[in-house]
């Protein structure tokens, strides 16, 4: 029997056949998104697979594999002069002049988005405060626009975000042009999807024009001379079957009331490629911590910030920050009104507690030098925040003027409404959020 002619539950049957153990509920991803032989023909990427097998590398690299087995032509089977289009055009043959893939439509019609999405959105359902639904929005989105370029225009991206909220209102931002996120997290989303496509004719040409070819390597660069950057990170060497091995000892060793820190610091590094690339092709946020649970404390984030930017900014954050106190606190003034609340708290604070009481009005004061709301990064009491992106939440504070003047605050780190950690105060709090923020170290960041 053809591939292309298997029902969803043949499929299945199939792959239990060639070693693959489907559970009820991937069978049930199946069925939901309507995989059978006609799709596994067309084409299923990365990311999709990824959805149908989240809790095992191990399926989701023979299934892979299976597909592409199976698309092999056969010498037999083939016929003369007949052969198989792709499902969508490819960037090849948008360069071998199909005018309709080449231009943008002038009027982008949103496209369908898969059962379960698509049954949402018909109830208006908010599923764009659900990470794992707003991924998939995202992915189909990218995917329309990539069938006709791979750099949409500025224009491109708000036409195809503003389409997507006037057919469905209510997946609108709270503030502003009410598709801002969306218009960046498309951008962020094709920035991720172009990154290995070093070699496409469209990539090429743009990474010309731009000046961002490679240099020759130098004999020092070609050496096999250490470098600090890569030290402890393992490139290469490391299957998916010692990854979900390193994964399940970082599971256990995060059950322990005292974890080997050297083991973990170990796995942690082995795994550190893998895991950049889970986030880069889609991994949420509440996925990427249930794998790497460490991720979820304050020294693991800024361990994994240190294999991203190596040299301790953690502590170099917080040195240099210490410095711009006295400007920052002078550029603030005037731009919010919670610059009179900190003015108000310092007046009533002992002259012993006014550094860390500076301190921290600068860290909560730092939006607004950037002409930026405090509150889409600050959100006070039991709020929710109303952005995907990195917000602290301070959970044992109702006023501004506490947040100032309290020493002792529970403060919690969410992304994509996850909880992402919990720090010891709003000075270790705003700090990792400010160099989430500012380094864009996760996708965590809303793709």
């Amino acid at each position: 029997m053809e591939v292309n002619t298997l029902t969803t539950d043949q499929l299945i049957d199939k792959l239990v056949e060639n070693g693959i153990q489907v559970t009820a509920e991937e069978a049930q991803k199946f069925k939901d998104n309507d995989v059978d032989g006609e799709t596994i023909w067309c084409g299923l990427t990365e990311s999709m697979v990824a959805e149908l097998f989240s809790g095992s590398f191990k399926k989701q690299s023979k299934f892979i594999q299976l597909m592409k087995k199976w698309k092999e032509p056969s010498p037999s089977a083939s016929s003369p002069g007949i052969h198989f289009e792709p499902a969508y055009p490819s960037i090849a043959s948008r360069d071998q002049g199909s005018e309709a893939a080449e231009h943008f439509p002038a009027v982008f019609r949103v496209p369908i988005f898969p059962k379960d999405i698509q049954a949402k959105l018909d109830r208006k359902e908010a599923c764009h405060k659900i990470s794992k639904d707003r991924h998939k929005i995202i992915r189909v989105l990218q995917e329309t626009m990539a069938q006709y370029t791979l750099y949409p225009s500025n224009a491109e991206y708000v036409q195809v975000a503003k389409a997507l909220v006037l057919k469905y209102p209510f997946l609108k931002d709270t503030e502003g042009s009410g598709y801002h996120t969306w218009h960046m997290s498309l951008k962020r989303k094709f920035k991720f999807e172009r990154a290995p496509l070093v070699n496409e004719a469209e990539v090429k040409k743009i990474k010309e024009k731009f000046g961002q070819v490679k240099k020759p390597k130098t004999q020092e660069a070609t050496s096999c001379k250490r470098t600090a950057r890569y030290s402890g990170i393992y490139l290469q060497g490391e299957d998916v079957a010692f990854i979900e091995q390193h994964i399940r000892v970082l599971q256990e060793q995060y059950k322990k009331t005292r974890p080997d820190t050297a083991v973990v610091h170990d796995r942690m590094a082995k795994t550190f490629s893998w895991r950049r690339k889970e986030i880069a092709e889609g991994g949420t946020v509440e996925d990427i911590l249930k794998k790497y649970p460490f991720l979820s404390t304050p020294s693991g984030l800024c361990q994994e910030m240190d294999r991203i930017h190596p040299g301790n900014v953690c502590r170099r954050f917080q040195d240099g920050f210490q410095n711009l106190v006295p400007n920052l606190l002078r550029l603030a003034q005037g731009k919010s009104n919670l610059f009179k609340t900190y003015i108000k708290a310092r007046e009533d604070a002992p002259m012993d507690d006014l550094p860390d009481l500076e301190f921290r009005a600068a860290l909560v004061l730092l939006p607004t030098v950037f002409r930026e709301k405090v509150e889409t990064w600050i959100t006070l009491g039991g709020n929710e925040p109303v952005t995907p992106y990195p917000t602290l939440q301070l959970l044992d504070v109702t006023e501004w003027n506490l947040a100032f003047s309290k020493k002792t605050v529970v403060t919690v780190l969410k992304m994509d409404g996850i909880e992402v950690c919990r720090a010891s105060g709003i000075e270790e709090g705003m700090m990792m959020l400010h160099r989430m923020r500012s380094w864009k170290t996760t996708k965590f960041l809303v793709l």
